[in-house]
């Protein structure tokens, strides 16, 4: 006779539903096992102390978000207040200026712009760079940009002065307060831990009473890590747990340099080791994340692409091969000052941490490699979103990383993943004259939009770097230039800058840089099988010098 055993596991945790009132949420697992181990469960959800559906039990615990599972909700400062985010035409209203902040003199920068004498002389570009562009294109005059409060207060009285009504093509208000949307991603973000945590902590209960009682605890659930975001020390953790779990195949480096504020650098080589744990030399391939801090979904791929490839070996013929005849070099989180301040203090902080003196903060890491430095396309204004720091690789976060790579030597392939646009970009960024290896470029950027689209439809643009807008002291053009090719033993490497979801065509454009967490694995996949041909194509077929 079957002998029944019913419990009810009531998991309790707090909402903060609205700045001015809490909720409390509820999550009771109602779960019945059998003597052979068997199991049926239900869950009912608990808001405002007032059970939802069904019968049962109504046991509710109330307690402080702090002491949920030792998750924290996120609870912004108020940087973002009244921020806006609009679309207008910048070069039919170029003459809107914005006040240069006291005690900031334009002779200590010079020129303003860092630029070209053409662009040096472009109104529009002269006031863009006050603004975070969000996006913009070299063949349209169409910008969206992320305005302060007090910048949109004086965007918005110019326009009125104009006569120019918002909501037509000269000006469109996106998003009033961008507070509000980052509030919305801290709870979405919040909302998802707790269940995710809420669904590990019933397995772990039933594993112990009726599973594998011998099962190890580990750092990290792989199972559910590609539900939601991550903070730097769980990021950390799943690299310490990938090592841990494939040391045939892993080698973690605790540090390859430090950031601004003092933190270590981690990174990853990730190859089929010898049968005596020595790693012989093989085409190896680069990928790095994070270097713009608000593009969480950069640092989610990267994250995506070390899982598939380390739980597919020996499982997936081509995954093997890939990892029998090539190393991959990983550095996760390049911009981990900048990371950590999008968790902690403004969810669309972009530069590093370095403290430019007047008040402003950061430099644009992606602007400041030592290849083409300042020579358009970045900024010389401390403020500027575009800041290309006081010297080519000022920063010791790209010191680190060209250091790094330049002590690897057999690089054939380097992708640097950011967001968003949907875009496959190639070099070169400085320059509208094609690369010497414009052909073999856009062959592979062309193929790699064929497979993302084939996988869930989505359509990404392969164009040259320019094409999009003007850059100089980018990482895609470092790692293709004379500096890295000498380092790397005179081999000139496939190299890209991956903009990846969501496209900037999305009704309203609104979401940006906060892709909602139900889309990482989706884009994690199709991601994931374009670098399989990316990488089987480029070792197979390097670049001739």
């Amino acid at each position: 006779m079957k002998k029944f055993l019913s419990i009810s596991v009531v998991l309790s945790f707090a909402l903060l539903a609205t700045q001015s009132a809490a909720q409390m949420i509820s999550v009771t697992g109602d779960l019945t096992f059998t003597s052979e181990g068997g199991a049926s469960e239900s869950a009912q959800v608990v808001f405002g102390g007032h059970r939802q559906g069904g019968s049962g039990p109504q046991r509710i615990s109330h307690c402080d978000d702090d002491d949920i599972f030792g998750i924290k909700q996120v609870n912004y400062p108020r940087e973002l207040k009244n921020h806006a985010l609009v679309r207008f035409n910048a070069r039919k209203h170029h003459d809107i200026t914005f006040p240069t902040p006291v005690g900031f003199a334009l002779r200590e920068v010079s020129p303003l712009s860092s630029s070209t004498i053409q662009e040096q002389e472009e109104p529009m570009e002269t006031m863009l760079q006050h603004l975070d562009v969000w996006s913009r294109s070299s063949a349209s005059d169409e910008v969206l940009a992320h305005f302060t409060a007090s910048q949109f207060d004086r965007f918005e009285r110019a326009m009125h002065l104009k006569g120019i009504p918002e909501g037509g093509d000269d000006w469109q208000v996106i998003e009033r307060d961008l507070q509000r949307v980052a509030d919305e991603d801290a709870e979405q973000i919040y909302m998802t831990s707790l269940r995710v945590r809420a669904e590990e902590e019933i397995s772990v209960w039933k594993n112990k009473h009726y599973g594998n009682k011998d099962k190890k605890n580990k750092r990290v659930d792989f199972e559910n890590w590609f539900k939601n975001y991550h903070r730097h020390d769980e990021i950390k953790d799943f690299y310490l747990q990938i090592a841990d779990d494939y040391p045939e195949l892993v080698t973690y480096i605790p540090s390859i340099g430090q950031t601004v504020e003092e933190r270590d650098i981690f990174a990853i080589k990730l190859t089929a080791k010898e049968h005596d744990g020595s790693i012989k030399e093989k085409p190896q391939i680069w990928w790095q994340g994070l270097q713009h801090a608000r593009e969480w979904a950069g640092g989610s791929t990267v994250q995506f692409l070390t899982h598939h490839l380390t739980s597919n070996y020996g499982k997936n013929d081509n995954i093997t091969a890939i990892l029998r005849d090539t190393e991959f070099v990983i550095v996760p989180i390049m911009n981990i000052d900048g990371y950590d301040y999008t968790w902690n203090n403004n969810r669309l902080w972009r530069k590093n941490r370095r403290q430019n003196g007047l008040g402003a903060f950061g430099v644009d890491l992606n602007r400041n490699w030592d290849d083409h430095f300042a020579e358009g396309g970045s900024s010389g204004f401390p403020w500027s979103e575009t800041y290309h720091g006081p010297s080519a690789a000022s920063e010791p976060e790209v010191q680190a990383l060209q250091k790094f790579f330049s002590e690897q030597k057999h690089i054939v392939g380097a992708i640097d993943f950011h967001c968003y646009s949907q875009l496959v970009l190639r070099p070169q960024g400085w320059t509208t004259k094609p690369s010497p290896h414009e052909k073999e470029h856009k062959f592979v950027g062309d193929r790699i939009v064929s497979i993302i689209k084939d996988v869930h439809g989505k359509k990404y643009i392969s164009e040259p770097s320019v094409a999009l807008y003007k850059t100089t002291g980018a990482a895609s053009d470092w790692f293709y230039g004379d500096q890295a090719t000498a380092a790397n033993n005179g081999q000139h490497v496939y190299s890209y800058t991956i903009e990846l979801r969501p496209s900037d065509t999305n009704p309203g454009g609104r979401s940006g840089f906060i892709l909602p967490p139900e889309e990482i694995i989706p884009l994690g996949e199709e991601i994931a099988q374009a670098m399989e041909f990316f990488v089987d194509y480029v070792v197979k077929n390097p670049l001739k010098n």
